[in-house]
């Protein structure tokens, strides 16, 4: 029974992906229709989470955080720029939960007679997340484990209310959808843990089996998401879980699930943005750093409006796929990890700056696979031959 000793990263994966940030994504699936918006979320899971376990597997075999994977390829200046790029994208990702969570709570919590400013909601969840800082074993111990294990209990009590509410009459959207541009929507999600998924992965004591673990526990709970939030915005216009939920049971069912979701996964991006600011400053341990993210996040939540949701996913396409086709080329294909005694490698940086670029040029031709697919093969093919042109010349 070896085998499951890495149980434990199906339950982390799958707490990261039951989000409201997932269900919002699912809503913008809705233009696509029921049939090819399930077909969407489906092949777009596989190819996402796959290339996020193979990002993972590095930071196992090598006991590498997910920025140390990136400076092996980019060098000790490039580790800390990229680490500053994530933590930006990854207090974004602390301000769209708290605001998405409190937004569902404080709705929800109307049917009890709770009433309260959105601002409330999003001070007691910010610290919730701060406790949960405080308390979780970098997201993989037991109470992790319960918490999720309590989530997908009450996450079906709310599936079979959504499934029973349906009526069958869907609201038709006035705008459409290619289906590249709809797999790109769900491809960028598992892409989005690309920057965190070696901070925990690299506990793995069998880097093969947490792969596992990690592709069923993140796939299963991200297409379940993705399915939950287009089949509201279908049949009610958009991500509201009030209006699935009134009866008193189910609606303390539906908080429980914005309650634990919220602070499972917001925990992983604010965790993770301490391991990577401390690339960048090494003053603090990364708990004591994630509880500042924590407190930046509450504070950006209260003051600017979180909107342009869908164009924060194409950005973290564009920046983070291209950094990752090198940092997989380099390691899968070439078969060669650290750069040594490199401060920047500008080769790294060229071939990713021009897979930025290829990324949003794929992105406006709207190809039938998406714009993650085509500029990820094309970056690493361009990395790939740059460092094997570089191999052929000889030094001085």
């Amino acid at each position: 029974m070896r085998f499951f000793h890495e149980f434990p990263f199906f339950f982390l994966w799958f707490g990261a992906a039951v989000s409201l940030s997932e269900m919002l994504a699912g809503t913008l699936l809705a233009p696509l229709g029921l049939a090819c918006g399930l077909i969407a979320i489906v092949l777009g899971h596989v190819i996402g989470t796959t290339l996020l376990v193979l990002a993972g597997l590095i930071g196992s075999r090598e006991n590498q955080s997910a920025m140390g994977t990136v400076g092996a390829a980019f060098g000790s200046a490039g580790r800390r720029l990229f680490s500053a790029l994530n933590v930006v994208q990854l207090v974004g990702w602390t301000a769209v939960m708290l605001v998405t969570g409190a937004r569902q709570f404080a709705s929800l919590a109307g049917h009890l007679g709770a009433i309260g400013p959105i601002s409330l909601w999003i001070g007691v969840l910010g610290l919730l997340v701060a406790a949960w800082t405080v308390f979780a074993r970098a997201g993989i111990g037991r109470l992790n484990t319960v918490a999720v294990a309590l989530l997908i209990g009450v996450l079906i009590v709310v599936f079979v209310r959504l499934l029973f509410a349906v009526d069958g009459s869907a609201v038709v959207s006035k705008s459409s959808m290619r289906f590249g541009a709809a797999l790109e929507l769900v491809v960028v999600m598992p892409l989005s843990w690309l920057p965190l998924i070696a901070d925990y992965n690299r506990y793995a004591k069998s880097g093969r089996r947490a792969a596992v673990f990690t592709w069923l526990g993140y796939a299963i709970g991200s297409a379940w998401m993705y399915a939950i939030g287009l089949l509201m915005a279908l049949y009610y216009g958009g991500l509201e879980l009030g209006a699935v939920v009134t009866a008193v049971p189910a609606v303390v069912a539906a908080l429980a699930v914005i309650l634990l979701s919220t602070v499972t996964t917001t925990f992983l991006d604010t965790y993770s943005g301490g391991v990577s600011l401390r690339h960048v400053f090494p003053v603090a341990s990364p708990r004591v750093l994630a509880l500042g993210i924590t407190l930046i996040g509450i504070v950006i939540s209260l003051v600017a409006p979180i909107s342009a949701y869908q164009g924060f996913l194409y950005t973290i396409g564009a920046l983070f796929s291209p950094l990752y086709a090198i940092v997989l080329a380099r390691y899968y294909l070439l078969q060669v990890y650290w750069e040594e005694s490199v401060v920047l490698a500008w080769p790294a940086m060229t071939v990713w700056a021009l897979g930025v670029a290829g990324y949003y040029g794929f992105l406006a031709l709207d190809t039938p696979i998406g714009a993650t697919l085509p500029s990820f093969a094309l970056t690493a093919a361009l990395y790939v031959a740059t460092h094997r042109i570089r191999a052929r010349v000889p030094t001085a």
